[in-house]
This record gives C-alpha cells, structure tokens and sequence, in this order.
C-alpha cells in the first residue's frame, strides 16, 4: 500500500520509491494542501551519449539517459546549439572505472537533482545502451 506522509504542501516521507509502479519509471500525482506533488523516478546514474543524429541530418547531438535499470529509461535527446561545451574524446569514461562526472538539474530555484554520470561516444542515436559494466 502506498504511504505518504505530508507537512502541508511538503513531502515527508513516502515509500513509493520502492513500489512496483517506481521500479517500473511510473510517475505518481499526489495531492495535498493545494499542491500537487509529482513523484518522479529518476535514475541511479545517467549516460551521456554523443553521435550524430540520423533523423536530423546526423547533427551532432547528445542522448541523456537516466538509468533506472526498468529497461525503459526517460531519456532526453538534445542538439548542439542546446549545449554549450561538448566535453572532449579524452573526457570519456571507461568500463571499469568509477563514474568521472556528476549530473545536476536546476530551475529557477537551484538545484532540484544530482547524480553521477557517464559521458560515452556512440556511431548514432538513439543509442540506448546500458553501461558495459551494467551487463550481467
């Protein structure tokens, strides 16, 4: 049974993160004190993917992936002109080591979400691949 716990419009506490539908990337729309309250499942690490992009022209362009391990991943696809520094070939990471960078999301509040990242090449996008390491 899903449980959240609320001080008025805040979140305390819940146990969706461990529900089925979380482990599936479902989100869940909560309501309380006048809030709505998405709870989003976002991933353990998220795979930056560059290459060009076929459907576009092969533009070069990145894939964020964040890897939740569902086998169905949100993932966002971003040209270009949306970045404003492509990380070099030597800023790769490699199967076997830690991750060598971090990932944030911000809004007009600061930041909202952090995590390690992987930044990888790829021939084309979409590429959707796990992590070699990830494979088992």
């Amino acid at each position: 049974m899903l449980k959240i716990s609320n001080n008025g419009p805040e979140i305390v506490s819940t146990n969706y993160w461990s529900s089925p539908a979380a482990k599936r990337g479902c989100v869940f729309l909560s309501v309380n004190s006048g809030c709505f309250q998405l709870l989003v499942p976002t991933g353990q690490v998220v795979l930056i993917t560059r290459a060009p992009w076929p459907e576009l022209g092969n533009r070069g362009a990145l894939e964020l992936l964040f890897e939740d391990y569902t086998g169905d991943p949100f993932v966002i696809n971003i040209v270009s002109e949306q970045i404003d520094r492509i990380p070099l070939d030597s800023d790769r990471d490699r199967p076997g080591q830690p991750p060598r960078w971090q990932f944030a999301v911000y809004t007009e509040d600061g930041k909202i979400f952090a995590c390690p990242a992987r930044y990888r090449k790829a021939k084309r996008l979409p590429c959707l691949k796990r992590w070699p390491d990830d494979l088992k």
